[in-house]
């Protein structure tokens, strides 16, 4: 399945273990540069590890309880976005998603969260989404600010990453606040260009 983006490069396809090799090389070529801010680096070391964390990926999706996409620009798999989690009593979403050092600012990873949060407001029924993001990491940061998501606080000591423990801002958006906005679709907000 894929979910449609405002950009031609740019396309989102639900991860498969047809995937899993490319996505450890991609991985093992951004170790470094991931190992920065996402947990789980250090216990994904090889194409097993990457195969095992897809098959857990299809589960999910199968219960519903969340997918994710590989990011495609230009065809070639350059990072991953999804709904981490779904709380289908609560309708809400925790999504997740990295990018690869090289492709980062050229507008892949926003027009990949918009078009999640597209996906999740009119298909998937959801009325909030709910974005975490490590407080110093400001290049997932500007994600959610960049598409007008609410800074609601900071949740002390979150999360362990490797040898200490980060605070991860909170960022809320509603369903009715993104269907209120006349450019849902380029994520700009009124006045914006």
């Amino acid at each position: 399945m894929n979910i449609p983006t405002d950009r031609s490069e740019v396309s989102l396809t639900f991860l498969s273990e047809a995937d899993a090799e490319t996505l450890f090389r991609l991985v093992g070529l951004n170790r470094s540069y991931l190992r920065q801010w996402l947990p789980w680096l250090d216990s994904s070391t090889c194409v097993e590890h990457t195969r095992e964390f897809i098959k857990g990926v299809v589960k999910r999706s199968e219960e519903s309880a969340g997918f994710v996409c590989a990011i495609r620009f230009q065809g070639s798999i350059v990072g991953v976005v999804g709904h981490n989690a779904i709380d289908k009593s609560n309708r809400i979403s925790y999504p997740g998603y990295w990018l690869s050092e090289a492709h980062t600012g050229r507008g892949i990873m926003s027009c990949a969260v918009r078009s999640l949060i597209n996906h999740a407001f009119t298909e998937l029924d959801l009325n909030r989404i709910d974005i975490r993001v490590a407080v110093g990491n400001h290049k997932s940061q500007a994600i959610p600010d960049r598409l007008g998501f609410v800074r609601e606080g900071v949740v002390r000591e979150a999360e362990w990453l490797y040898d200490r423990f980060v605070d991860h801002t909170v960022n809320g958006l509603l369903r009715s606040d993104w269907m209120a906005r006349p450019n849902k679709i380029t994520g700009a907000n009124p006045g914006q260009r």
